[in-house]
């Protein structure tokens, strides 16, 4: 059993629902902008898509003043940030406070990962800006040792003074140290690991990856050699959240926080986990392996110290030790 050094986490549909919580927030904010502005919501939406396209982002936080919903109001930024964006920021923070949440056991786990010593490291394809925020929203950047996010967006020329002055005092940064990898740097690409593995002189096999995207977070970890283990329970995603996402996003975009197409039956892992508090299981030994695509990835479970069996392919189950032991036999 290899002798882990440090988690690797995702932050999105690992750490929180980040779909349950931008969706109702995203709607929100369009609903503001309806009554203020008194333009038509099909009018509205395209016009943030098209930032959100542009930034290759729907959480560019300037999205309302650099769409054309500004362009007539241009010489009074004052007037329109007061009328318009502020009410449109006020609505997306009351949505984010009452439906951004961390998974259960998220906070206890981060710390009992401090406690067992364990280098804890966060690596996200979320620009700098709204990772390290969530983060500190959460009161979840203290457990963290580093946190790697791809670029932050500079401010723009029209900007509240007041976002102005508390982004030069950093009231906006988290107390996790925070690295901003290049765009290329992006999920699946695996130079987010490697950067963090030659960051804190750690061996591939020292490292237990965890994310719920198979084919980035699962990918990376294969890629560097390291111990992935798929969080499962981030890629529940209702159907009625799906649809409300397309509506508010591109859907290049989309894709980067939803894993699987809707109506697609998902490639599995082999070691998957239904809750984060099971990285501690993991970490202590505890494999699981499904006997069927139909079954949860806890349908057999190992004991410390028993060796686990051999991984499937990725999108084929293992079988079960059941059969293993009868064709040995």
């Amino acid at each position: 059993m290899p002798r882990f050094r440090a988690v690797v986490t995702d932050l999105d549909n690992t750490l929180y629902p980040w779909v349950d919580y931008v969706v109702p927030s995203l709607t929100a904010m369009v609903d503001s902008l309806c009554a203020t502005t008194g333009l038509p919501r099909i009018r509205i939406v395209q016009a943030l898509k098209a930032v959100y396209t542009k930034y290759g982002s729907n959480e560019y936080p300037f999205a309302i003043q650099e769409s054309e919903l500004f362009a007539p109001y241009r010489s009074d930024f004052d007037s329109f940030n007061e009328l318009v964006i502020w009410p449109a920021a006020r609505a997306f923070k009351a949505a984010r406070e009452r439906y951004l949440r961390p998974y259960p056991g998220v906070p206890e786990t981060l710390q009992a990962l401090r406690d067992r010593g364990l280098l804890v490291v966060g690596l996200t394809d979320a620009p700098r800006n709204a990772a390290e925020l969530r983060l500190k929203w959460l009161g979840l950047d203290g457990h963290f040792d580093a946190l790697y996010t791809l670029p932050g967006y500079p401010l723009p020329e029209h900007v509240d003074q007041g976002i102005r002055r508390r982004e030069a005092e950093g009231h906006y940064r988290a107390r996790t140290r925070v690295v901003e990898l290049p765009r290329e740097a992006e999920k699946p690409s695996p130079e987010g690991l490697r950067r963090i593995l030659e960051d804190h002189r750690l061996a591939p096999a020292e490292v237990l990856v965890v994310g719920d995207n198979l084919r980035k977070d699962m990918g990376v970890a294969e890629a560097c050699g390291a111990t992935g283990a798929w969080a499962e329970y981030g890629t529940y995603v209702s159907s009625e959240y799906r649809e409300r996402l397309a509506i508010l996003s591109a859907r290049e975009v989309t894709r980067r926080h939803v894993s699987d197409e809707p109506g697609r039956r998902p490639a599995r892992h082999s070691l998957a986990i239904s809750s984060f508090g099971q990285v501690l299981q993991v970490l202590d030994g505890w494999r699981w392996e499904a006997t069927s695509r139909e079954d949860r990835p806890s349908a057999s479970r190992m004991r410390p110290g028993r060796r686990a069996p051999r991984p499937a392919p990725p999108g084929r189950p293992a079988r079960p030790a059941a059969a293993r032991r009868r064709k040995r036999s």
